[in-house]
């Protein structure tokens, strides 16, 4: 009995010198919750791959794996390529990682919040709910979004707003994760006005950075001479004035050359890192895609997907797979060039 429990003393001890001390502070850490969803969007990858795609969804024995690395990370975003709403412990997760002390978001489409949830997510103290979006009419996000309803989620924001008001809390700070794609650009100057009438502070506008399939490049924006270039930035100024009228903060993409302060990667990869369901780490979201190989499209030419994983959590734990020497040089390469294979002619890399 004093052999084992002296084993399990100097592995507690291994653990915090490797989490306390040698691990660095990260700005963000994204879990992946689940990769299930109730909906199929029509630009997700989960919905294009079909039958080639993985439903995974997190343990708390994994969850509580990752806590340790949590006390020394900024923001820990719970979602990757699912809904974490299915999640049966989404709310557990949630108060776990509060007590590390971080905060706490989240992405979802909102087709299965209710006021019972809400109530939670308040009670639980989730910091950030971001709700998806890739319209301000139904003509455009309906038709996006199979399986969601734009009238139903702005009922959503509505009831998270006099939740919110009748339980005088100011947390969650709801936000819009608002897909932008070329179909539906007319709407996006609309965006500040729903924002203002629908209690929702921020919201990012994203564009299709990873394309499943060739026949989703037309929906990608990406200007295609100066002309549309300007065009864009006309619109984005635009979109940005009106927002600061109405007193909502909206991140827009840009399409600019990227400058020598700026980061590699906006997907931040020297201090930030992605854990999926089923426990294996990755550099971000989009080197995790739950197939095991799939076509997708970059540049308008069909390129081979393949995972990249750099360890799993439940194997080894996070400090030890974040330096390990696979993990490093990708980091470097992506640094010092030339970039990992998966990064080649990623759209992330210049925004």
């Amino acid at each position: 009995m004093l052999k084992v429990s002296s084993r399990v003393l100097l592995a507690g001890m291994y653990s915090w010198w490797e989490h306390e001390v040698l691990f660095e502070p990260k700005d963000w850490i994204q879990v992946e919750v689940t990769s299930a969803c109730n909906a199929a969007c029509g630009y997700c990858p989960r919905t294009v791959y079909g039958r080639q795609w993985q439903n995974r969804y997190i343990t708390l024995e994994t969850f509580q794996k990752i806590l340790p690395a949590m006390s020394k990370t900024a923001l820990v975003y719970l979602q990757g390529w699912g809904e974490p709403f299915l999640h049966p412990d989404f709310l557990t997760m949630v108060r776990m990682a509060k007590k590390a002390k971080c905060i706490v978001g989240t992405t979802t489409n909102g087709m299965l919040l209710h006021a019972g949830h809400v109530r939670e997510v308040v009670a639980a103290g989730l910091d950030i709910l971001a709700i998806s979006l890739a319209g301000t009419t139904p003509r455009h996000n309906d038709a996006a979004r199979a399986g969601t309803s734009l009238v139903k989620v702005l009922e959503k924001l509505d009831l998270i707003h006099q939740i919110k008001q009748k339980q005088r809390s100011k947390t969650p700070a709801v936000h819009l994760a608002y897909m932008l794609l070329r179909s539906g650009l007319e709407d996006l100057e609309d965006l500040p006005r729903l924002m203002a009438e629908h209690g929702v502070d921020q919201a990012v506008v994203s564009v299709l950075d990873f394309e499943p399939g060739l026949k989703l490049s037309q929906e990608v924006l990406a200007p295609q001479d100066d002309k549309e270039r300007r065009d864009l930035e006309e619109l984005f100024v635009k979109v940005s004035r009106r927002a600061a009228e109405l007193g909502v903060v909206i991140h827009l993409p840009s399409f600019g050359l990227r400058g020598e302060d700026e980061p590699v990667c906006s997907e931040n990869i020297q201090r930030a890192l992605f854990v999926s369901a089923d426990g294996d780490v990755s550099p971000c979201v989009y080197a995790n895609v739950p197939v095991d190989q799939a076509e997708y499209a970059r540049q308008g030419h069909v390129a081979h997907y393949h995972r990249v994983s750099y360890g799993n959590i439940n194997v080894e734990i996070l400090p030890k797979i974040w330096r390990n020497t696979e993990y490093a040089g990708f980091r470097e390469k992506l640094v010092q060039g030339p970039p990992p294979e998966i990064c080649l002619s990623c759209p992330k890399r210049g925004r």
